[in-house]
């Protein structure tokens, strides 16, 4: 029902013909992220949604409404299946290396569960899915919300970087949204044990949570960053996605935290 009404109000917008635009219909606040896209020489679209005043910010609504591989955001909920199953005993539990090496450095050592959250260190996360098995993984993933994950046998170490999956930008704030809210399939000791290792930076006044996302889609890089901001009492979950040619792979890393930081501090959030 949730996403039917997220939904229903994309489609209001794009009528109107926005390409920057809130889908709340009390209160309407208009953005324009496109200088901070550019910066990095990429192209994609936010959303941001500010939790205490029920607002959504919107930039580039067309393509918030497009399914893209969720690349190693899906660590997130591979995660928490990994702990609801016991395939994860806990934060500390090591998989050792596959001794397959990596041109990502970090990848090519043992990690556990808050390491490999840390350095998306998806050897860790294939053997993750490996050991919960195609039909426990599809399931968890499809009473989670979260997007439409094709898991078989064959692609069960591969799904959400290779192949058919897809989620939307909209159907990453809406599985964010309740994941902070505690409001999906998972226990709560469990979500905050997954809270806790994404956190990214934080002060005395603020906490800045989330996880970046990198694949190769349509022969163009594809990047996310999903996560929140909690500070002075609210909380701004986004979600942001970006593309670009693959001769810009190391802008294009950065791209993914930096446009998020960018957004935040030209609203004056995350002063240190």
């Amino acid at each position: 029902m949730y996403t039917k009404l997220l939904k229903s109000w994309i489609v209001v917008a794009v009528f109107i013909g926005l390409t920057s635009c809130t889908v709340h219909p009390a209160k309407d606040v208009t953005t324009n992220f496109q200088p901070f896209f550019e910066e990095y020489g990429v192209e994609g679209c936010f959303l941001m949604y500010d939790l205490k005043n029920d607002v959504y910010q919107i930039y580039n609504s067309r393509r918030c409404e497009q399914g893209y591989l969720p690349a190693t955001t899906f660590d997130i909920p591979n995660s928490l299946i990994g702990l609801e199953t016991g395939v994860i005993t806990d934060e500390n539990m090591t998989i050792p290396w596959d001794s397959i090496v990596s041109t990502e450095e970090a990848w090519n050592k043992d990690h556990t569960l808050a390491s490999a959250l840390q350095y998306s260190a998806v050897p860790y996360f294939q053997e993750v899915a490996r050991r919960v098995g195609p039909t426990r993984m599809k399931e968890l993933s499809d009473d989670s919300d979260y997007g439409r994950m094709e898991v078989t046998k064959e692609n069960i170490d591969k799904f959400w970087i290779w192949g058919d999956s897809r989620i939307t930008p909209w159907e990453q704030m809406n599985f964010m949204l309740h994941f902070y809210t505690n409001k999906i399939t998972f226990s709560k000791a469990n979500i905050d044990v997954v809270k806790k290792l994404i956190i990214l930076k934080q002060t005395d006044k603020w906490i800045f949570r989330g996880k970046t996302g990198m694949t190769i889609q349509d022969g163009k890089n594809l990047g996310w960053f999903v996560g929140y901001l909690e500070e002075n009492g609210n909380v701004w979950l986004c979600v942001c996605n970006m593309e670009s040619s693959t001769d810009n792979t190391e802008q294009f890393k950065e791209s993914r935290r930096g446009i998020t930081e960018k957004v935040f501090t030209s609203m004056g959030l995350m002063e240190e």
